[in-house]
């Protein structure tokens, strides 16, 4: 259970925007959430402004692709291969997907708001061949659409010290921030501009907090920074002009465990960073939305 600290609940009329869920996505058996129509329709009537959902692999481009067929306003998605992608695709699979997906990324590039989520997941691969394949096609994929003109939505998550590569124990993942240098140094040989990259469900390191939006990064806030202080004290002293928020749904529920997340608790994340910058929730509302506006060049409809 997170630690309990008293922090106010979201507040009525919060305008809001979540930049990164997963809805429509594969579903959990017996999640008990509402349908993926009704999340949509009560996610503007709580506040939303415009919804935006990841996509990380061929199959949830093709179910969004689908979605958006019914409820396209204020609603657009980020076409993605993520690094969990890269490591549990099955081989014989791989190939086929991998083009169909790039296909479609150089074909259609009025459709899609960025390319993301992409980059690298220590966690998930825990052997250095996998790891190196993580960046191998990470690299591919900036070569092939750095003259975009897209953003790009990171998924950073660092091996932990019970994961690190015993079989190379002096290799330069095993850090702390192993994945944070490795992105850092790919994101520099390929110059690529900070101000059209956003760190997705930020998780430090707490020096990250700082040093990244300094050179112009922006760091995500995922709806689980209300519950559980790991997540709130890494962007406690980054500008809220460097922020927006998220929900990562179905999963980083303010206060729970486990995929059963919502894109209206995006809320909670606006109450989290209220609570950490000691600032009032109207204030930190405004300027995600903004920041989320200015980041994806959104243009949003009357509901």
């Amino acid at each position: 259970m997170p630690q309990k600290i008293n922090i106010p609940e979201p507040e009525e009329n919060l305008k809001f925007i979540d930049v990164h869920c997963h809805m429509p996505f594969p579903r959990p058996k017996n999640d008990h959430l509402p349908t993926n129509r009704e999340q949509y329709l009560n996610y503007f009537k709580m506040g939303g402004q415009y919804l935006i959902t990841s996509t990380i692999d061929i199959n949830t481009l093709n179910i969004t692709l689908n979605f958006i067929k019914e409820v396209n306003k204020n609603f657009g998605f980020t076409c993605g291969w993520a690094p969990q992608t890269v490591t549990y695709t099955p081989k014989d699979k791989y190939n086929s997907d991998w083009k169909k997906w790039v296909d479609f990324i150089k074909n259609n590039q009025e459709k899609y708001l960025a390319i993301g989520e992409i980059g690298l997941d220590f966690h998930h691969a825990k052997t250095l061949e996998k790891r190196n394949k993580q960046i191998e096609v990470f690299k591919q994929i900036l070569d092939i659409t750095k003259d975009y003109n897209k953003p790009y939505i990171l998924h950073v998550r660092n091996a932990g010290e019970n994961e690190f590569d015993r079989q190379n124990p002096k290799h330069r993942f095993n850090k702390r921030d192993g994945v944070n240098n490795e992105i850092l140094k790919i994101i520099n040989d390929f110059n690529l501009n900070p101000q059209k990259i956003m760190w997705h469900c930020f998780s430090g390191p707490e020096d990250y907090g700082r040093t990244l939006p300094s050179q112009g990064f922006m760091l995500s806030v995922p709806s689980s920074a209300y519950g559980f202080n790991r997540w709130r004290k890494v962007t406690k002293f980054s500008p809220l002009g460097s922020l927006v928020t998220e929900t990562d749904s179905y999963y980083q529920h303010p206060f729970k465990r486990g995929p059963i997340n919502v894109p209206s608790n995006v809320r909670y994340s606006i109450a989290a960073i209220a609570f950490s910058h000691n600032v009032p929730q109207n204030l930190v509302s405004e300027k995600t939305v903004e920041n989320a506006i200015k980041f994806f060049t959104l243009k949003i409809e009357d509901f």
